[in-house]
């Protein structure tokens, strides 16, 4: 019999639903858009659409438009939903939502994750059936009706979006504009970055959490006043509606006001509410709106929770309970009972953490017990206080001094959390078998652990009506073993993901897409870390969004070994970010500098940042070498000479030699003809068989005599996408073709990874 006939179906759904998406890849989304398919990269448009959204970004205002009507290449083109970005610097147009205005601007297309561990910026669009992206240069309001209520939405939000920062100051008034009104534009990327890293960055995003404390907090203060339960219901539900609509309808937002709806709907009709048949029936209904979302993180971390806390917390509330009825073990008991729903969870949404974040904070699961708790706190003296501000601005300042203490008091258990050993597990991407053979572990140990229960159950029901023949119930000892089992089994599924990166056979390099620059990664065979150079003249913290997130998802949590080639900002603003965010990034123990006579002033106040973040800095010369003899390893410097005369920069890049075995790859910096011309007739220039060309494939690069010598198999470039200079020329590309050299770039490729047992050579591109 089934018991739960609307959940059963719910999960049907879903799984159909995934199927669509992941399997056959059937959902209509997922296809270019009918304006996508006819565009490229700085088409112009003409487009007219109603406004639905507006956002304030740090440099544009972004606007999302419905039913568009375009005009591209003298087609006329109908277009669901776009986005356009509108400069206030330039256009001073004042639009709001509900109007209906006309844009001409230029179009630009989503990128899609170019290294591995990337934002995927296509698909974060696609799952809001957005598939172009307008730069406008001209908006004309056609109509001026707006949605009154909507305006009115965003008026309040401004409001108190400047109360906030007015009476908390911009540090934490930003955060509590984070925490209650999902606005993050103004939030301090420090702050937000240590409660990421500790495990707490969910409170920083609207949570089923705040929609709890605000709808069943007013329904239920109406039912403690005696408002009958229609009225309370519904008055509950509009103010969890308004309230969801000011703050913009996230996927986590709108589960728990349909999880909301159905809880009161079962108090107002008399019925039992079950958690897990709303859980289901809130899941299929946005899937149903946009399968996609079953790809998304929010989704997953959103309904991971409540699923974890409903199906792993009774195994490890059992695991961590004391028996007794002492004063002592009451208190550790509703101490545990917090600890163990942190820990449900924890287990739970173990795949997407790591395969969304790589890595694992394990004194989270200490931190929420402590700050969970006061988060009541902090909304409602946030809302008190913002709610009297717009009658009484001194009073409502007055009440939202509360927050600042609580968010200090944050500050400060995540900063001590962070200098703890161990506080950071970096597991990089877990493959799919491992999660596949995870989750069936957890899955099996539930079903051991719930038919354990009630056998337990029935035997102590016997026991109790004293059934001749019945055995004498057993204890909980078996009842504890799944739970043990399953923080067991997260420990293990942590451990093999890290190894399987840490511990690979071989050397891998990756040549990263960083647009127009440069940065190459190195996985040594006894699994050091070596990073080249690292930069970008085209793409904006190059470090943080591009470098670091790659390093993450391949298990890298330390850099042996850094060599900046030159000074030369598309070589070196990447390493300057991470440097600088060692405490919560990724710690660099040695910077490698050109010699003295080489370094100009960039690289002089690169090495002074590192000293200033404990990272030592040497130098290295032409005939130098680290070496590995164990493995058969090294990385030889073979330019540029002592007193060759030349000036920092290009030419005099320092040139580096990997070997492995047989295994040998060349590393040019933006080694040009000098600099080529040089190294030739050093003597100390041998074959590689790859080569990453001088200069991003400049004209001057790749000379034939210089080929000749090094008679590389393969050759990488790393050039931005129509980027300004014409790199890789054509000239450099023709003269590696006669060679009968296979070219890889990272404008076609994204990320190109070449892995070698020192013998042969695979080659591996990030899916474009």
């Amino acid at each position: 019999m089934i018991k739960r006939p609307l959940c059963t179906a719910c999960i049907l759904f879903l799984a159909v639903q995934a199927a669509r998406v992941c399997i056959f890849q059937s959902v209509g989304d997922l296809k270019p858009s009918a304006l996508e398919s006819v565009v490229s990269e700085g088409t112009p448009v003409t487009l007219t659409g109603t406004v639905s959204r507006i956002e304030e970004k740090a440099k544009v205002t972004a606007v999302s438009l419905d039913d568009n009507a375009v005009s591209a290449l003298g087609q006329q083109i109908s277009e669901p939903k776009l986005l356009v970005y509108i400069n206030p610097d330039e256009i001073e147009t004042k639009v709001n939502r509900g109007n209906v205005i006309q844009v001409e601007g230029e179009v630009s297309l989503f990128d899609q994750a170019r290294n591995p561990g990337n934002f995927d910026q296509k698909a974060y669009y696609q799952r809001q059936g957005v598939h172009v992206l307008v730069w406008a240069e001209k908006v004309t309001v056609k109509s001026a009706d707006a949605d009154e209520l909507k305006e009115f939405l965003t008026w309040l939000r401004s409001q108190w979006k400047e109360m906030l920062t007015e009476y908390l100051g911009e540090y934490y008034g930003n955060t509590m504009s984070a925490i209650l009104l999902g606005e993050k534009s103004g939030l301090d990327e420090e702050m937000k970055k240590l409660y990421q890293k500790n495990g707490i960055g969910h409170l920083l995003a609207i949570s089923g959490l705040h929609m709890s404390f605000i709808g069943m907090g007013l329904y239920g203060t109406l039912r403690r006043i005696g408002v009958p339960f229609v009225p309370a219901g519904i008055l509950g539900g509009a103010v969890l509606l308004l309230y969801t609509m000011m703050i913009g309808a996230g996927v986590s937002s709108i589960r728990a006001l349909i999880m909301f709806l159905v809880r009161i709907g079962a108090d107002m009709t008399g019925r039992d509410y079950d958690l897990l048949t709303s859980l289901g029936l809130a899941a299929a209904v946005i899937c149903a709106w946009q399968p996609l979302y079953i790809t998304d993180a929010g989704f997953q971390l959103s309904f991971g929770a409540i699923l974890g806390i409903w199906l792993l917390g009774p195994a490890i509330g059992e695991l961590l309970r004391f028996d007794g009825k002492s004063l002592i073990n009451k208190f550790l008991n509703k101490l545990l009972g917090s600890m163990s729903t942190s820990i449900a969870v924890s287990l739970l949404l173990m795949g997407p953490l790591l395969c969304f974040y790589f890595e694992v904070p394990p004194y989270s699961l200490f931190l929420n017990v402590l700050v969970i708790p006061a988060m009541p706190l902090v909304m409602g003296a946030g809302l008190a206080g913002l709610t009297t501000g717009l009658v009484f601005p001194s009073a409502g300042g007055l009440l939202l001094q509360a927050c600042r203490g609580v968010l200090w008091m944050y500050d400060v258990v995540c900063t001590a959390a962070g200098r703890i050993p161990g506080s950071r597990i970096i597991t990089g991407k877990p493959g799919l078998l491992w999660l596949i053979a995870y989750y069936a572990v957890i899955a099996a140990l539930c079903f051991i652990f719930y038919r354990t229960k009630e056998k337990h159950r029935r035997e102590k029901k016997d026991e109790q009506q004293k059934v001749p023949g019945c055995r004498k119930k057993q204890g909980g000892a078996v009842l504890r073993l799944p739970g043990a089992v399953m923080i067991l089994s997260a420990m293990v599924m942590t451990a093999i993901c890290r190894a399987g990166y840490t511990c690979e056979s071989g050397i891998r390099v990756t040549v990263l897409d960083v647009g127009q620059g440069e940065g190459i990664y190195i996985r040594g065979p006894s699994g050091g870390n070596y990073f080249v150079d690292g930069g970008s003249s085209d793409v904006s913290a190059v470090g943080t969004y591009r470098i670091e997130p790659c390093l993450l998802s391949c298990a890298v949590d330390t850099l042996d070994y850094v060599f900046l080639t030159h000074g030369d900002e598309d070589h070196v603003n990447g390493i300057a970010e991470l440097l600088e965010g060692q405490e919560l990034g990724i710690r660099i123990r040695n910077l490698v500098l050109p010699m003295e006579e080489y370094l100009d002033e960039k690289l002089m106040e690169i090495g002074r940042t590192a000293l200033q973040n404990g990272t030592r800095v040497v130098t290295m010369k032409a005939g130098q070498s680290l070496e590995n003899e164990k493995d058969d390893f090294s990385i030889t410097c073979l330019a540029p000479e002592s007193g060759s005369g030349l000036e920092p920069g290009n030419a005099a890049s320092l040139v580096l030699g990997v070997h492995y075995k047989a295994f040998g790859m060349l590393l040019t910096g933006d080694c040009e003809l000098e600099g080529e011309q040089m190294l030739t007739d050093s003597g100390r220039l041998g074959e590689y068989p790859v080569l990453k060309t001088g200069h991003h494939g400049s004209k001057n690069s790749s000379s034939e005599e210089f080929l000749q010598i090094v008679k590389p198999a393969v050759a990488l470039i790393s050039a931005g996408t129509d980027n300004w200079y014409g790199h890789p020329h054509e000239e450099t590309l023709e003269r590696l073709s006669d060679i009968g050299c296979r070219v890889y770039t990272t404008q076609k490729c994204g990320a190109v990874s070449l892995r070698s047992d020192g013998d042969s050579i695979w080659i591996e591109r990030c899916e474009l």
